[in-house]
């Protein structure tokens, strides 16, 4: 048996510490999110409209149609919030 030991994550970081990011490179994140998410969503549209017999291509446009299109609209309603 190999020696286990516990690691307290209170030795290794301080308690004070966290990791934060400032606002620009949130948004820069955001759209970098959003740019692979919807090439991806373009390329499986595109895939589909290639090779609408294909089972496989046709499960994925049904996940991407079901589960990426929606988290598209969170992550643009959470980072451009309405200014009202």
């Amino acid at each position: 048996m190999s020696d286990q030991q516990d690691i307290k994550l209170s030795e290794v970081f301080e308690q004070d510490s966290k990791v934060t990011l400032d606002e620009n490179a949130r948004l820069s994140f955001a759209k970098q999110v959003l740019f692979w998410l919807i090439l991806l969503c373009v390329a499986v549209f595109i895939a589909h409209g290639v090779y609408p017999d294909n089972k496989g291509v046709s499960d994925v446009f049904e996940f991407i149609k079901i589960g990426a299109l929606p988290l598209v609209t969170l992550v643009v309603s959470f980072y451009f919030p309405n200014s009202k």
